[in-house]
């Protein structure tokens, strides 16, 4: 395999750098307008001034409360009537 020039790899790493700009400043932002639920997440984000990229790093309490509210989220999401109460 032949090594790019040094051109090529500017190229190639402007390239990169501008797909994850498009994908950070266009793409994301559209799909938290075109989804409701995420929009809500959103506004309740900045409505409740959460810096978010605190929370990574910070031992604060209200990202204990968070984890266990993501959790419950995803291990007791409604789907629905189980087939065993459906009463025929």
């Amino acid at each position: 395999m032949q090594e790019k020039s040094f051109a090529g790899r500017w190229l190639s790493f402007a390239a990169a750098v501008l797909v994850t700009m498009v994908v950070v400043f266009v793409a994301c932002p559209a799909l938290v307008n075109a989804v409701p639920e995420m929009r809500r997440m959103a506004d309740f984000v900045d409505e409740s001034n959460i810096e978010t990229g605190e929370f990574y790093y910070t031992d604060v309490e209200c990202v204990g409360h968070a984890n266990i509210g993501a959790r419950s989220t995803f291990d007791y999401t409604p789907s629905g009537p189980h087939p065993a109460a459906q009463v025929d």
